[in-house]
């Protein structure tokens, strides 16, 4: 399920405020007030399976004047955030306009990838100078260039925390062993460990059978 599936999907069970959305992101979604009344009418008609065009009927849900009106849906549409096409009725076979929002939708997804993505690399940054700090303090020895290289994989991959890490340092100098590498492999070892144990497995297979419902 891509990010644009999933953002109408959380839209339509009413999982997320989408007027709250707009009014965050409004800036960097170069919009206004009444803008913002635009976008959440039609979105909520689009949720309910309306995407009739009608600029009259979309008046009088918004409560704006004409020349407001139509300023907005000029300005929306010329950012690519209303999307207006013809098609058929299905009902009446006339052709009429329709509305999409998808463009719209894209659009505050990659703001939102965008934040992630600056977030992790933040927390990325934090989790190797406290690992660093951690280890030259316990250590008492600077990081070689191969413990900068296995504390860059640790936050890249995710895979061990920082107290994991820690508390595995502590471990390996009780039993006389002061280098990443073998904190590392000892890391590893309790991981495929932990894997092979019947409740992760268990655990694992109701993660995943709770995705498989979700992507129907």
């Amino acid at each position: 399920m891509n990010e644009n599936i999933l953002f109408k999907k959380l839209l339509e069970d009413d999982m997320i405020n989408f007027n709250a959305i707009l009014i965050k992101n409004y800036r960097k979604l170069n919009i206004n007030e009444k803008d913002i009344i635009v976008l959440s009418s039609l979105a909520r008609s689009e949720i309910k399976g309306y995407t009739s065009f009608n600029p009259s009927r979309l008046k009088v849900k918004v409560g704006l004047s004409n020349d407001d009106l139509y300023k907005s849906l000029n300005s929306l549409t010329e950012k690519g955030y209303i999307e207006i096409k013809e098609a058929v009725n299905e009902k009446t076979l006339k052709t009429c306009e329709v509305f999409s929002l998808e463009k719209l939708y894209k659009e505050i997804v990659n703001i939102y990838l965008k934040e992630e993505k600056k977030e992790q690399q933040r927390k990325s940054v934090s989790f190797q100078e406290e690992i660093s700090l951690f280890y030259e303090e316990t250590y008492n020895k600077p990081l070689s260039p191969l413990d900068i290289d296995i504390i860059r994989v640790w936050a890249d991959e995710k895979k061990f925390s920082i107290d994991e890490i820690k508390n595995e340092m502590l471990d390996c100098i009780k039993i006389g062993k002061t280098s990443l590498k073998a904190v590392d492999q000892s890391l590893i070892r309790k991981r495929l460990q932990k894997e092979q144990s019947p409740e992760y497995k268990e655990t694992n297979q109701v993660i995943e059978e709770l995705k498989n419902k979700w992507k129907k």
